[in-house]
């Protein structure tokens, strides 16, 4: 298959599984607000606070089989076959996931109190341990859907649980009344839902058989994954915990002029403050959604991708074009969040609302450090495909840990005092060097060309417009962002044709 024509499979299949993908973070948009018109945010900083225990949780919860499996089950030589590794993988996290979420409702109250949650939201974690135990079921069967090649059968089952999970939130919050605990009661029935229409392919896929060996090599692969996911966790999520413990007399300081009088008298205790900026950071998280789903769609692809090709002659240079394609749209998307930004929460809607409530309003200059951050998310994602192939996943340890302390350092020293510009700038940094460890590591037995020269004039045009735009108050206008976009697609596509004829001439060398 020629250098094109590889490129334009990895673009169909990201563009199949980024249907499941983009409809997914655009319905958690859609849904931030509507959450935001019944929501206030110190209630919908308890959904943040829970769903973020859910995040590291979950990373625990699979220890890496997921990429395991991917590896033993494309790999033609492994003994036993797809068949033996399938069962392995799916026994193995049955019977882990049924253990840690008995040992969670046995500790709920300490969890709880952990995470300084309210005693009366406790019993929220009940519905935390079986959507944890139901996605974890659900893993082994989507990875091999995308190891099948069969986006559409993946992309299908997976908007079907989206489309669940969004009618009940809307029937159970806005007809039935119910509050944020629908949000969860919600997700356990769609998570339910997924694994139903996953049955007929685990029971196919699978055996009663479960190999010890191949299990515990599996685990050799897979457990590096549990600081890498950990590291993630702590560098996208970490913040929440340390805004939601803020002291009142800094959330007053920071952001008292931004809020109401009326609001602030409805912050009934001290833990009250700390919440409401919780779940503020929390909904303008969700407008960095499309370079999450950029991220997002890119990995679900990419991972099965340079598995296959990673024996093709070609297939540095193959990656290291892919990198600076991904480059080149990731700007371009972190420019235009950034830009319109402010256009899509004041959209109108009947009854003289906006799109979102505006007491959410508050935190949106913090998106574009967000934005960015998903970017290096991303970088981090196209570098690790040297350490698959090399299975050099150890690396992903020192990455991790080197990310996690970066943010836990950040939120420590900054966030009591600065709040979430210290939250946003945490992730942004913690993915930074979590990237570019990974690529010091990786270079040194996997080197790939990567074009930092035009690397580099991507990110400084974008540094340049987006520096333009902030000093320039006549630019902020839905019509000169959209030029000062065009400026960027311009340079974008100019040093598209440059690198187009650099690889031909490269590949012609190589013949």
């Amino acid at each position: 298959m020629s250098f094109a024509a590889r490129l334009r499979t990895l673009a169909s299949e990201t563009a199949i599984y980024g249907i499941s993908s983009v409809v997914g973070r655009l319905i958690t948009f859609i849904l931030f607000p509507f959450y935001s018109q019944f929501f206030a945010p110190d209630e919908y900083g308890i959904v943040a606070v829970v769903f973020t225990l859910f995040i590291f949780a979950n990373v625990v919860y699979q220890y890496g089989m997921e990429s395991a499996y991917l590896k033993f089950a494309s790999d033609e030589s492994t003994p036993g076959g797809r068949s033996r590794v399938t069962s392995t993988a799916v026994w193995s996290l049955l019977a882990t996931s049924v253990l840690f979420s008995a040992a969670l409702l046995g500790g709920k109250s300490q969890v709880g109190s952990f995470i300084e949650l309210a005693d009366e939201w406790h019993h929220l974690l009940n519905y935390v341990a079986v959507i944890l135990v139901l996605d974890t079921a659900a893993v082994v069967p989507l990875a091999g859907l995308r190891l099948d090649n069969k986006p559409k059968r993946f992309a299908g089952i997976r908007i079907a649980s989206i489309l669940i999970n969004v009618g009940l939130n809307v029937y159970l919050i806005a007809f039935r009344r119910m509050g944020i605990e629908a949000v969860f009661i919600a997700n356990v029935v769609a998570s339910a839902a997924t694994l139903i229409m996953l049955l007929p392919n685990l029971v196919a896929g699978m055996s009663l058989r479960f190999d010890g060996s191949m299990w515990r090599s599996m685990l050799g692969f897979g457990l590096p994954f549990i600081p890498g996911g950990l590291g993630y966790a702590f560098a996208d999520r970490i913040n929440i915990f340390f805004l939601n413990v803020m002291a009142p007399e800094r959330v007053v300081a920071l952001y008292g002029d931004k809020i109401d009088a009326a609001t602030l008298a409805t912050l009934a205790g001290p833990e009250d403050y700390g919440a409401y900026v919780a779940g503020v950071f929390n909904g303008v998280v969700k407008l960095a959604v499309i370079m999450a789903l950029v991220v997002q769609m890119f990995r679900y692809a990419w991972q099965p991708f340079f598995l296959q090709h990673a024996r093709d002659p070609d297939a540095k240079p193959l990656f290291a074009r892919v990198f600076t394609l991904f480059t080149a749209l990731s700007l371009f998307v972190v420019l235009a969040v950034s830009f319109y930004a402010q256009e899509i929460v004041a959209l109108p809607l009947p009854g003289g609302r906006h799109l979102v409530e505006q007491r959410y309003w508050l935190g949106l200059f913090a998106v574009p450090m967000l934005l960015l951050g998903y970017l290096f998310q991303g970088m981090y994602y196209n570098i690790s495909a040297g350490a698959y192939i090399e299975r050099k996943t150890g690396y992903f340890v020192y990455c991790a840990v080197a990310g996690a302390a970066v943010a836990v350092a950040i939120n420590m020293l900054f966030v009591p005092r600065y709040g979430m510009i210290a939250a946003a700038w945490s992730a942004t940094a913690a993915y930074f060097v979590m990237a570019s460890m990974l690529l010091y590591f990786v270079q040194r037995v996997y080197p790939v060309p990567y074009d930092w020269r035009r690397i580099g004039a991507l990110g400084f045009v974008a540094t340049c417009v987006f520096i333009v735009w902030q000093r320039m108050e006549m630019l902020r206008n839905p019509l000169a962002e959209l030029g000062l976009l065009a400026v960027f697609g311009l340079v974008i596509f100019g040093l598209r044709i440059a690198r187009i004829s650099s690889v031909k001439a490269l590949l012609r060398r190589g013949r």
